[in-house]
C-alpha cells in the first residue's frame, strides 16, 4: 500500500504544480476606479495591452468610477485573491482617501498586495481662456484683488488636486474657491467653457489645448523645469515658493494573492514598462515609466500618507461616504 500511497501523493503534487504553473489560464481583469478617458484609464489601457501580450491572455479594463474612487478601490480589495483581478491605484486611492474618510471600506496597508510602481507624473496649472492672468505673478495679483472669487476645479473633494490647490493658497497667501467635479474630463470641459478659472491638468492634454486656444498654461507643478516642456516655468519660480505637486500610479492585487503570482505580474509589468512602445505611449501622456521591485510601491504609498496626513489634519478635511 505504501508504494501506491506515495504514487498518489506524487501525482497530487504534480497536479498542484501544474495548476500553479498554468497561471494565467483565463482573462485577467484590470480595475480602474475612474471614468474612461481619465489619466488613470489611459495608463491602465496602455499597460493592459502590453500585459496581455506577455501573459498570452486578454487583460480586460473594467472602469468602476464613483465616490471619489472608493467604489473601484473597494471592489479590488474584495476581489478574489487569485491573480485574475488587479487594479490601478494612485495617491488619491491609497494615500489620501484612507486619511479623508472615517470608513473608506478598505485598508491600504492590509487589503492590497503592491505589484509595481508605474509612474510619478507632475501636472500643470492651467487657466480658462477668459482668465485675466497668464503668469503665476499675474495670478497671485488677481487672486489678492479678488479674494475667494477665483475658482479651481478638481476631480473630487480631498483629491490630490484639491490638496495642491490648498498648497497654492498657502504658498502665495491667497484665497481660492474649490469646485469639485466627477472626474478630470468634466473639470476640463468646465474650464474650456469658462465655468471655472483654474485646474490642474496633465501636460499631455494641456500643451495641445493651449495651442488650440482652449486654455492658458500658468506653470508646472514639478520642483524644477521638465526637459520635455522646458518652456513652461514651474509654479515655484513664479510666486509660489517651494511649491511641488506630484502624484503616482501603481498596480495592486488583492491581499492574499499568491506571492509567486504577484512576482510574476511584477516581472511582466516591468517588461511592459521597459518596452519601447510603452515608453513612446507614456511620452504622449507626458509621463516616464518607473518599474522596480514591489517594495518600491509600498514605500511610495507609506511616504505619501506621511506627507499629507498633517495637511489634512490641519485643514480638518473630513469626507462622508
Amino acid at each position: 500500500m505504501r508504494p501506491l500511497r506515495c504514487s498518489l501523493l506524487a501525482l497530487l503534487a504534480l497536479a498542484f504544480i501544474s495548476a500553479q504553473a498554468a497561471y494565467p489560464d483565463k482573462p485577467v481583469k484590470l480595475l480602474v476606479p475612474y471614468v474612461a478617458g481619465s489619466p488613470a484609464d489611459n495608463v491602465a489601457r496602455t499597460l493592459a495591452d502590453g500585459l496581455a501580450k506577455r501573459l498570452q491572455q486578454p487583460v480586460v479594463v473594467d472602469n468602476r468610477p464613483g465616490a471619489n474612487a472608493l467604489i473601484g478601490t473597494q471592489a479590488l480589495a474584495r476581489a478574489a485573491a487569485d491573480g485574475y483581478t488587479i487594479g490601478i491605484g494612485n495617491l488619491d486611492t491609497h494615500a489620501l482617501n484612507p486619511l479623508l474618510y472615517k470608513s473608506p471600506g478598505y485598508d491600504p496597508e492590509h487589503d492590497f498586495a503592491p505589484v509595481v510602481l508605474v509612474s510619478r507624473p507632475t501636472l500643470m496649472l492651467v487657466g480658462s481662456p477668459a482668465l485675466q492672468a497668464k503668469t503665476g505673478a499675474e495670478l497671485v495679483a488677481l487672486a489678492k484683488a479678488q479674494p475667494g472669487k477665483l475658482t479651481y476645479g478638481t476631480w473630487g473633494l480631498g483629491s490630490a488636486a484639491h490638496l495642491w490647490g490648498i498648497q497654492l493658497e498657502q504658498a502665495a497667501k491667497i484665497d481660492l474657491l474649490h469646485v469639485p467635479y466627477q472626474g478630470s474630463p468634466a473639470a476640463a470641459n468646465a474650464l474650456f467653457g469658462n465655468q471655472i478659472d483654474l485646474m490642474f491638468m496633465s501636460p499631455a492634454q494641456a500643451l495641445p489645448s493651449e495651442k488650440a486656444g482652449k486654455l492658458k498654461i500658468i506653470g508646472s507643478t514639478a520642483a524644477k523645469r521638465v526637459a520635455a516642456w522646458s518652456q513652461v516655468p514651474t509654479l515655484a519660480e513664479q510666486g509660489f515658493a517651494g511649491y511641488e505637486g506630484a502624484t503616482w500610479f501603481g498596480i495592486f492585487a488583492p491581499a492574499g494573492t499568491p506571492a509567486d503570482v504577484v512576482d510574476r505580474l511584477n516581472r511582466e509589468l516591468n517588461a511592459v514598462l521597459q518596452a519601447p512602445e510603452t515608453i513612446e505611449k507614456f511620452a504622449t501622456m507626458a509621463m516616464t515609466p518607473e518599474g522596480g521591485v514591489r517594495q518600491d510601491l509600498a514605500q511610495t504609498v507609506a511616504a505619501s500618507r506621511r506627507k499629507w496626513a498633517q495637511t489634512i489634519a490641519d485643514k480638518k478635511i473630513q469626507l462622508e461616504n
